[in-house]
């Protein structure tokens, strides 16, 4: 890690103690999982330990209980890639990972796993080509045998997360398709794919896909707490599609549709949306992460466009309605923010960019600013929006920061 910088007064380093709650940041470079901890004040972050190494590049974890599960998978650093895994970590009391039995082989790569609401099961989701699998978790923790799908599940087209719904009897996966380009190859449309969910099986249950899924690139998708609303991220077309739930079943339509961006005309080739998180106390403030890697050519040389935005949307959610409105586009000092966690007792968030070029070079105005990757660290205000308290640099050497999460102890 190089070139720390600080946005106001440093504060003591440890563990938070706010609302009770402790937990810890952890961030892949490639296959390291790197572990921060935000300063009591929550004003920095500090580097604890050693990095934890997998095997290939961690493409996505999740916490349950005092288990943590990772993927990983050499897809973006394999001329062949055939090294995809599923692996589990047991979380101690100082908030440390320890490896727990025995890595499990997926087929391909997982873009994105989670456990069942019982935790007996971890679902992983593949993009190319689209499909799930569930694996059984053994008494201790550690990862089982694959359950067999009896049902021809529909999954659509690039599958890109996989979410049990509030009921916990009913699984979702945005099927987000592929862009369509122009003389080349026709549009796969996106779709979101719900399946019944018992025992690891999963059935076909229902795919919404309003204007036949046409520019509907579903990504990420986050639950209200109170179960009644899915919240869909639209990512290349910079939309939050808000659905009721009833019944395990989504509206066929969106009930709202809301623009992630601050100007709704910056939504063009190189514009995406990406991660979403709902305020994990309050339940009143959704977070999204915009990314803006489009270019021009300016003063000859090839920089990120002036007009890209690349900022944390952050969203006010009305608790009648469920409808979500854009009161904030708070900064992260970086480009193409793919990830962020928020900390459990709800003050501070901390977003990784996922650039793997080193400095990239962007216009701003008359003048052309040099953005490497980073950390950086926002604090959470009462009425939910950001205020930037930290960045870091972070030297990736050429890999992805795919994923951070917190990890509670």
């Amino acid at each position: 890690m190089a070139g720390s910088l600080a946005v106001g007064r440093l504060g003591a380093v440890g563990a938070q103690q706010r609302l009770g709650v402790q937990a810890d940041i952890y961030a892949n470079v490639g296959p390291r999982l790197l572990r921060y901890r935000i300063a009591t004040d929550g004003l920095s972050l500090v580097e604890l330990g050693e990095p934890t190494i997998l095997p290939e590049e961690i493409q996505e974890a999740w916490q349950w209980g005092r288990f943590l599960y990772v993927a990983s998978s050499d897809e973006h650093t394999a001329a062949a890639p055939r090294n995809h895994y599923l692996h589990a970590f047991t979380v101690d009391s100082s908030g440390a990972l320890a490896r727990l039995g025995d890595a499990a082989r997926l087929r391909q790569r997982p873009i994105h796993i989670t456990v069942d609401a019982r935790g007996e099961h971890v679902l992983a989701a593949f993009n190319n080509p689209s499909g799930v699998a569930v694996h059984r978790l053994n008494g201790d923790g550690s990862i089982g045998s694959e359950v067999a799908q009896e049902a021809r599940l529909d999954v659509g087209v690039y599958a890109h997360q996989i979410r049990v719904m509030p009921s916990g009897s009913a699984v979702i996966v945005p099927a987000r398709g592929n862009q369509g380009v122009p003389g080349v190859r026709e549009e796969d449309r996106g779709a979101l794919k719900i399946f019944g969910y018992a025992d690891g099986r999963l059935t076909n249950r229902q795919s919404v896909a309003p204007n036949d899924g046409k520019d509907f690139r579903c990504r990420h998708i986050e639950f209200h707490p109170s179960g009644q609303w899915a919240y869909v991220v639209i990512e290349a077309q910079n939309e939050l599609h808000t659905f009721g739930i009833v019944d395990d079943r989504l509206s066929p339509e969106p009930l709202f549709v809301t623009s992630l961006l601050a100007s709704r005309s910056r939504s063009r080739e190189g514009q995406a949306a990406s991660a979403i998180r709902m305020h994990p106390t309050s339940g009143r403030t959704l977070y999204v992460a915009n990314r803006g890697r489009g270019k021009e050519v300016f003063r000859g040389e090839e920089v990120i466009s002036e007009d890209m935005e690349n900022s944390i949307a952050v969203l006010a959610v009305d608790p009648r309605s469920g409808e979500p409105q854009l009161i904030q586009s708070a900064d992260p000092e970086s480009i193409d923010v793919r990830m962020f966690a928020l900390h459990p007792d709800g003050r501070s968030l901390v977003a990784t960019s996922h650039e793997s070029e080193g400095p990239i070079k962007r216009r701003r105005g008359n003048d052309i600013e040099t953005v490497p990757p980073r950390i950086v660290l926002f604090s959470i205000e009462p009425d939910g929006t950001l205020t930037l308290r930290y960045k870091q640099d972070v030297q990736t050497d050429g890999l992805f920061q795919l994923w951070c999460g917190a990890v509670q102890y």
